[in-house]
């Protein structure tokens, strides 16, 4: 369901942004509280939709090399050979 959400959003130039803080057990009962969401159900995540205010900036990308995390047959066991 929230991938639906998120592919038509962007589809339509609106930005999605998962709130996983609301399925907290302190935020979670307020929530619930104010919404009047029945006990037996449980927030899993909460999800904002709108135009941004203003563009995104440039995304800062890092790459690790694949030997940095790849072991062979056991943890610390680096390459073949």
């Amino acid at each position: 369901m929230l991938e639906n959400i998120w592919l038509m959003a962007a589809s339509l130039g609106i930005a999605c942004h998962v709130i996983s803080a609301l399925a907290a057990p302190p935020a979670e009962k307020a929530v619930k509280i104010i919404l009047g969401i029945p006990e037996p159900l449980t927030i899993a995540f909460a999800v904002r939709v709108g135009y941004l205010a203003a563009p995104p900036g440039p995304a800062l990308r890092v790459r690790r090399e694949i030997a940095d995390f790849v072991h062979h047959n056991r943890y610390g066991e680096k390459g073949l050979g």
